[in-house]
This record gives structure tokens, sequence and C-alpha cells, in this order.
């Protein structure tokens, strides 16, 4: 990451503790004051009940946050964990997207009929390929693609053909979805 100058100051917040110290910290701090802001646990400074006693949440926010950043376990958690709460939330939002792509102009958005009929066929394939998209960016595939360059292309090909050909005749035969069967 050095060679360029936001390279260098990242390393640099590295070798100051800002990501092992100050982050987790304001993380902590905040979430922990918004639960005690929200839930009023420390009662309110006014008869109506409506404004919290902020002193008293925002130090037992921050005395929490101390406690939190002294264990190290924990902040090797935090950073460890919140990137890969953060991925998934990226995907679940690249899936919307490509399945809202789909919806149409209309106001009212219903995520259950998306996925009826075709449109749920389309919002299938989108869901398999935006989960090998992100096997491939963490280098998972690489034994798949091996594998397939030891079996040989034109194998595989001629595989995905041969299955793209029954789930044709599949459809085809099958069924329809509006008609019941007769007994």
């Amino acid at each position: 990451m050095s060679g360029t100058l936001f390279g260098n100051a990242i390393e640099f917040l590295q070798q100051i503790g800002f990501f092992d110290v100050v982050l987790p910290f304001l993380l902590v701090f905040t979430i922990f004051f918004a639960i005690l802001e929200k839930t009023k646990i420390f009662g309110t400074e006014d008869k109506e009940g409506l404004i919290p006693k902020k002193n008293l949440n925002a130090m037992v926010a921050f005395v929490v946050a101390f406690f939190v950043i002294t264990a190290k376990e924990i902040v090797a958690s935090i950073q460890t964990s919140l990137p890969i709460v953060a991925l998934v939330l990226i995907a679940v939002i690249s899936f919307l997207m490509l399945v809202g792509t789909f919806a149409g102009s209309k106001e009212e958005f219903n995520f259950i009929k998306m996925f009826e009929g075709t449109k749920g066929v389309i919002a299938g394939i989108f869901l398999v390929v935006l989960v090998l998209i992100f096997f491939q960016s963490f280098g998972w595939l690489t034994p798949f693609w091996s594998y397939i360059n030891g079996i040989g292309t034109q194998n595989f090909i001629l595989g995905i053909f041969v299955l793209a050909i029954v789930g044709i005749i599949f459809y085809v035969v099958g069924p329809s979805p509006g008609k019941k069967k007769e007994e």
C-alpha cells in the first residue's frame, strides 16, 4: 500500500494505533451511547420523560468503550468481523440493485413478487453470479478453475451445454404454472 500519499497515511495511522484504539473506541462509544439514549435506562431530565440524561449516558458509554479497547481479543474480533459484515451488506445491496433493475417503474415494489415466474429465474441467476463474483474476489474459486483446466475447457462447455438442453426440455415438457394436474 505504500508508495502513495494515501497509502503512507494509512500505514502511519496503523503505526500510531488509530485502527486498534481510536476507531474501536469511537464505534463502541457511539453504539453504546445511542442505545442508552434510546432506552433511557438512567432516567430523564424532564418531567415528561423526553430528554434522556446525556451526561450520565455519555460517561457510562465512555467507560464501557475504554474497557472494550483494553481487551485485545474484543478489538481483534471487531477488526475481523466488521469487514465481513460490511462485505455481506454490500453483497445484499448489490443483489437488490440487480433484482431491482427488472422491477419496472412502479412505485410499489413487492420484493416477494419479484421472484415469481421468469423474473425469479433471472434473480436466481443473479444471485449465483453475485456469489461467484465474491468467491472469486477471495480466491476461493481457484481450485475450481484449476479443475476445469485439468479436464479441459471443451468438456466443461459440453457439460454446461448438455445441462442447458436438459433444463430447456424440462421447462417445455413440464406442467404449466397456471394449470393444475388432472387426477
